[in-house]
């Protein structure tokens, strides 16, 4: 227990820093852990609500957010959501790995891949 709280802490010092966490996580709990994927999904998503509320307040400082968007982006994200938990309760597990892991793998190939604008500041 105490060797998964202290990679849980090191996802989100790597989540701090821009390194996707979701990956990590997931992939923590289901090899190591041997969670079932909706489980692990599932406790992902509450990790990033925490997250992502301490990005937002680092970003309201920062940056000038679009306030304007916000209600559509809630909507959407919402209603992603309610969809993403349905489909994935009718998908057999094994499917739903396959996905998952297919989507690390294009997302890390399109990180590791593509041209990143160098910010000079």
């Amino acid at each position: 227990m105490w060797l998964t709280v202290i990679i849980t802490f090191l996802v989100a010092v790597l989540s701090g820093l821009g390194v996707g966490s979701a990956g990590l996580l997931v992939t923590w709990l289901t090899a190591v852990e041997h969670l079932p994927q909706m489980t692990a999904q599932g406790i992902n998503l509450i990790f990033f609500i925490f997250s992502s509320g301490a990005a937002l307040v680092i970003h309201v400082f920062r940056t000038p957010l679009l306030w304007q968007s916000l209600p559509f982006l809630l909507l959407a994200g919402m209603g992603g959501s309610f969809l993403g938990v349905a489909l994935a309760s009718v998908l057999p597990q094994m499917l739903l790995r396959r996905l998952f892991g297919i989507m690390l793998i294009v997302s890390g190939g399109m990180g590791l891949f593509s041209k990143h604008k160098s910010s000079k500041k």
